[in-house]
Protein backbone atom coordinates (compact mmCIF):
# COMPACT_ATOMS: atom_id res chain seq x y z
CA UNK A 1 0.00 0.00 0.00
CA UNK A 2 1.44 3.35 -0.96
CA UNK A 3 0.96 6.59 0.87
CA UNK A 4 1.52 8.88 -2.10
CA UNK A 5 -0.80 11.62 -0.91
CA UNK A 6 0.34 14.96 -2.15
CA UNK A 7 0.11 18.08 -0.01
CA UNK A 8 -1.67 20.93 -1.79
CA UNK A 9 0.33 24.08 -2.24
CA UNK A 10 -0.44 27.26 -0.34
CA UNK A 11 -2.11 28.75 -3.42
CA UNK A 12 -4.30 25.65 -3.93
CA UNK A 13 -5.40 25.76 -0.29
CA UNK A 14 -6.31 29.44 -0.62
CA UNK A 15 -8.28 28.76 -3.80
CA UNK A 16 -10.12 25.89 -2.10
CA UNK A 17 -11.00 28.12 0.87
CA UNK A 18 -12.24 30.86 -1.44
CA UNK A 19 -14.28 28.40 -3.53
CA UNK A 20 -15.87 26.83 -0.45
CA UNK A 21 -16.67 30.24 1.05
CA UNK A 22 -18.34 31.30 -2.20
CA UNK A 23 -20.32 28.03 -2.37
CA UNK A 24 -21.57 28.49 1.17
CA UNK A 25 -22.56 32.11 0.50
CA UNK A 26 -24.57 31.10 -2.57
CA UNK A 27 -26.26 28.27 -0.67
CA UNK A 28 -27.13 30.67 2.17
CA UNK A 29 -28.75 33.08 -0.32
CA UNK A 30 -30.77 30.24 -1.85
CA UNK A 31 -31.93 29.06 1.57
CA UNK A 32 -32.86 32.60 2.61
CA UNK A 33 -34.91 33.03 -0.56
CA UNK A 34 -36.71 29.73 -0.01
CA UNK A 35 -37.54 30.76 3.55
CA UNK A 36 -38.78 34.21 2.56
CA UNK A 37 -40.57 33.54 -0.71
CA UNK A 38 -41.18 29.79 -0.74
CA UNK A 39 -42.57 29.49 2.81
CA UNK A 40 -40.23 26.59 3.57
CA UNK A 41 -39.70 25.71 7.20
CA UNK A 42 -35.93 25.35 7.03
CA UNK A 43 -33.67 25.51 10.08
CA UNK A 44 -31.20 28.40 10.42
CA UNK A 45 -28.24 26.22 9.44
CA UNK A 46 -29.60 23.63 7.04
CA UNK A 47 -27.84 21.55 4.45
CA UNK A 48 -28.76 20.62 0.90
CA UNK A 49 -30.47 17.43 2.06
CA UNK A 50 -33.01 19.41 4.09
CA UNK A 51 -33.77 21.58 1.09
CA UNK A 52 -34.20 18.55 -1.15
CA UNK A 53 -36.57 16.99 1.40
CA UNK A 54 -38.68 20.15 1.46
CA UNK A 55 -38.78 20.35 -2.35
CA UNK A 56 -39.60 16.65 -2.68
CA UNK A 57 -42.40 16.99 -0.14
CA UNK A 58 -43.89 19.87 -2.10
CA UNK A 59 -43.66 17.88 -5.32
CA UNK A 60 -45.56 14.97 -3.79
CA UNK A 61 -42.73 12.65 -2.82
CA UNK A 62 -41.99 11.13 0.57
CA UNK A 63 -38.41 11.01 1.85
CA UNK A 64 -37.86 8.72 4.81
CA UNK A 65 -35.05 9.25 7.35
CA UNK A 66 -32.96 6.48 5.76
CA UNK A 67 -33.14 8.24 2.38
CA UNK A 68 -35.80 6.03 0.80
CA UNK A 69 -37.85 8.14 -1.59
CA UNK A 70 -41.18 7.25 -3.11
CA UNK A 71 -44.21 8.94 -4.60
CA UNK A 72 -47.06 9.76 -2.23
CA UNK A 73 -50.18 7.71 -2.91
CA UNK A 74 -53.13 9.87 -3.82
CA UNK A 75 -56.40 8.40 -2.57
CA UNK A 76 -58.29 9.64 -5.64
CA UNK A 77 -56.05 7.59 -7.95
CA UNK A 78 -56.54 4.47 -5.83
CA UNK A 79 -60.33 4.91 -5.92
CA UNK A 80 -60.18 5.41 -9.68
CA UNK A 81 -58.14 2.23 -10.19
CA UNK A 82 -60.51 0.23 -8.00
CA UNK A 83 -63.41 1.49 -10.12
CA UNK A 84 -61.70 0.25 -13.30
CA UNK A 85 -61.13 -3.22 -11.85
CA UNK A 86 -64.72 -3.43 -10.79
CA UNK A 87 -63.89 -4.56 -7.25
Amino acid sequence: MTSGTRMPTWKERENNKRRERRRRAIAAKIFTGLRMYGNYKLPKHCDNNEVLKALADEAGWTVEPDGTTYRKVVRLAVDFLEGIDGT
